[in-house]
């Protein structure tokens, strides 16, 4: 690991897609003002994915950031960041759970969570649900999450190619969440090793099913985090668009690639210009501490 502190640039958007009228997910980028905090804890990343065939997803999805936020970086919990993650995401699948209780005879409300914590050169994940994390290193992406979903499991029973599982009519159906039962089986992976131009993505599956791995790498790569997000979100919707998008897009320290550097710069910089002039989009912002459901 590196003596001198990484270098964060991230840059996240939201959109509710083409066909439905309320956004039902949810994200969050925090990163704590105490110096110390940030030494230890490090930066939170969340996006959150409500279950649109259940009710109050959109709840359910604020419900996990915000809880995920609060619990976090209670100095209660363990200094090891593997049992922190877990045992926020345990306590914020109560709470999901128990708002759910107050639906008496409604389907019970649930939401994706996948979160990414980035402290200085070490990145760790924890993960529910189909909403995914990946990390691109030069040309090569990598899918840090498993889904919990019925075609991922057909695939590794082999029941299922991993193309076919792309397009299944079932592709939607998927087998853990927040919110749906009192305990939560949770995928925690860290730490892992971030290098100097290394860029991570955490998408819900709005995005995901309908712009491939490669896509997402190339045009992460070629952009600033917030062209890549805008670019990436105007895909999904070029191809339906028919569930809500989220992503955020987090940079490690800067390329080597000197010119790559400077355009994203001077493009931010326009980009920066022409959206002061047309007013602020609530829905992507760059702030260090930020919550968008």
């Amino acid at each position: 690991m590196s003596d001198r502190p990484a270098l964060v640039t991230f840059a996240n958007l939201t959109d509710p897609g083409k066909v439905r009228t309320r956004n039902e997910d949810c994200f969050g980028a925090f990163e704590p003002a105490d110096p110390a905090v940030l030494r230890t804890r490090g930066r939170l990343f969340v996006v959150a994915d409500g279950m649109g065939s259940h009710a109050r997803g959109d709840v359910a999805s604020r419900l996990a950031v915000e809880t995920i936020r609060d619990v976090y970086y209670d100095h209660g919990l363990p200094e090891m960041l593997p049992h922190a993650l877990h045992l926020s995401v345990q306590t914020a699948n109560t709470v999901v759970y128990r708002e759910g209780e107050r639906d008496v005879g409604e389907p019970r409300m649930g939401t994706t969570l996948t979160l990414l914590v980035v402290r200085d050169h070490e990145a760790f994940v924890a993960h529910v649900g189909d909403s995914r994390a990946y990390l691109i290193r030069g040309t090569q992406i990598r899918q840090l999450t498993e889904d919990h979903s019925l075609v991922s499991e057909l695939v590794q029973k082999g029941v299922l190619s991993a193309a076919e599982a792309e397009h299944h009519p079932s592709a939607h159906i998927i087998l853990r969440a927040l919110g749906t039962s009192r305990e939560v089986a949770v995928d925690v992976h860290g730490p892992l090793s971030l290098i100097a131009g290394d860029t991570l993505v955490l998408c819900t599956d709005g995005l995901s099913r309908l712009v491939t791995p490669n896509e997402i790498r190339r045009l992460a790569q070629v952009s600033s985090p917030r062209q890549a997000c805008e670019r990436l979100v105007a895909l999904a919707n070029r191809r339906g668009g028919p569930d809500n998008i989220t992503l955020q897009v987090i940079q490690i320290g800067w390329p080597l690639r000197t010119v790559r550097s400077v355009a994203s710069v001077l493009a931010g910089l326009a980009g920066a210009a022409r959206r002061w002039c047309r007013g602020p989009n609530p829905a992507a912002s760059s702030s260090p501490d930020l919550a968008s459901c």
